[in-house]
């Protein structure tokens, strides 16, 4: 892979994101869509319909995400459901897989692949036109001692996974005997 493809990949990845968390937070506050973003609450009579019109309505605003993140399970099943709960559950548990991962294969994967010789140096004067693949597994000969760190972390990423899997259902467990 090219460093100029990687960093319009990057871009456009960023852009679209940026982009998606705007329109969502400008959906959300429109009074068609409260039967999608607040159906318990409609149903429940918490929520009132507003239906006079407000500039603040189409002036996206990021304080959803942080008031997402400070709510309890207990918090958020009851105002959102138990999908809502699931999903959180499902994102925080990828942010500590991909924070583990993440940090095993910069401080330990990627200086092992950088030190190997099967392919040539990098060019840090012409960088957007070389090759990415200095830092993967292929710059590693065949039968290097170094492929042993790829095998290991391979094992230390599984094992945290069923740690956190075993540490999740020790959670449950915990409270439905409560």
């Amino acid at each position: 892979m090219l460093v100029s493809a990687l960093l319009t990949s990057v871009g456009i990845n960023s852009g679209l994101c940026v982009l998606f968390f705007t329109l969502y937070s400008i959906l959300r506050k429109q009074p068609t869509n409260y039967e999608v973003y607040i159906p318990r609450l409609i149903a429940e009579g918490s929520s009132k319909r507003r239906s006079h019109f407000n500039l603040e309505r189409l002036i996206p605003s990021p304080g959803w995400v942080k008031r997402a993140w400070k709510l309890s399970e207990e918090d958020l099943l009851s105002t959102s459901g138990l999908d809502a709960v699931v999903f959180m559950r499902v994102i925080t548990f990828s942010l500590r897989v991909f924070l583990f991962a993440g940090v095993i294969g910069i401080f330990v994967l990627l200086p092992v692949n950088c030190s190997g010789d099967q392919l040539h140096d990098i060019d840090f004067a012409d960088l957007s036109n070389n090759s990415l693949d200095v830092f993967t597994i292929s710059n590693l000969s065949s039968g290097s001692k170094r492929l042993w760190a790829h095998f290991s972390a391979v094992y230390l990423v599984t094992a945290f996974v069923c740690y956190l899997l075993y540490y999740v259902s020790l959670l449950l467990c915990s409270k439905e005997i409560q």
